[in-house]
């Protein structure tokens, strides 16, 4: 009986101990990847702006798991996945991404022309998760999942906006 109580407490102490550390971390969390293109801000906002471009350039829809895929000018779905455009302008596109059985993400471009010729291309995807510990500390990860892929994609963007 004595052992049992010691177990009980002990995993009552730690949850909280695990609850309150994950209080720590924040519950917003941004993975962002930034490139420079050699090309106009018009032509490169184009290529991200319709998303029938985005099947060349775009990592993330070339998943094998991403069946009966369509993409039209403002909007890509599959069976798995929707991706919809909600803003745009010559500066700011802003993307909502809802995965089957996940929450909806909010993911931004954002064009800056540094001078004629070259375009700072900011992508960003804004994550907001619930006070779960497991949430919290599976953000941590969010980072090194996503992060690769949007890089390579950014590197075919440029090809393509150098083009």
């Amino acid at each position: 009986m004595r052992f049992l109580k010691l177990g009980l407490i002990s995993i009552v102490i730690f949850s909280a101990l695990i609850l309150l550390f994950s209080l720590l971390f924040p519950s917003e969390v941004r993975v962002s990847r930034a490139i420079n293109v050699n090309a106009r801000k018009d032509k490169v906002a184009l290529l991200i702006s319709d998303m029938r471009y985005w099947e060349s350039w775009n990592e993330m829809l070339k998943s094998p798991d991403l069946k009966q895929k369509q993409f039209t000018a403002d909007k890509f779905f599959s069976e798995e996945m929707e991706i919809n455009e909600v803003e745009s302008t010559p500066d700011y596109i802003r993307t909502l991404w809802k995965r089957k059985g996940t929450d909806t993400v909010s993911g931004h471009f954002s064009l800056i022309a540094a001078d004629t010729t070259v375009t700072v291309v900011h992508w960003y995807f804004d994550f907001r998760v619930k006070w779960y510990p497991w949430e919290k500390f599976g953000s941590i990860i969010f980072d090194k999942q996503l992060g690769p892929p949007m890089e390579k994609s950014l590197e075919i963007l440029k090809k393509m906006g150098e083009e």
